[in-house]
């Protein structure tokens, strides 16, 4: 949020604590949230991946209230999963092959 105090990937992840603390990891919103808007941004593959990883292990049926939500977010973090190469760049500390004339 504009004029918010703080670093904004910094207020990100005290709401993702706060929020997985609440649901004691049992939704997969957070998770692929804030992979898509902070670890994105970052471009931080590792991130990346460890959080989508993370939202699909949820088991949907262990919360029924949470199952569609979950499931949603899931399909959302196997889509994502599926373009990392598009939303993350490759590494810049890799060398870049030069070309041959």
């Amino acid at each position: 949020r504009q004029g918010a105090a703080g670093e904004p990937a910094a207020r990100a992840r005290r709401h993702f604590e706060r929020a997985m603390e609440l649901n004691a990891g049992g939704q997969a919103g957070p998770l692929v949230n804030l992979a898509e808007a902070v670890a994105v941004a970052k471009q931080d593959r590792a991130e990346f991946q460890s959080l989508l990883k993370r939202a699909l292990a949820i088991d949907p049926d262990a919360r029924p209230e949470w199952r569609l939500a979950n499931l949603v977010m899931q399909r959302r973090a196997r889509w994502l999963l599926s373009r990392t190469d598009e939303l993350i760049l490759p590494d810049a500390t890799l060398p870049v092959p030069k070309e041959t004339p």
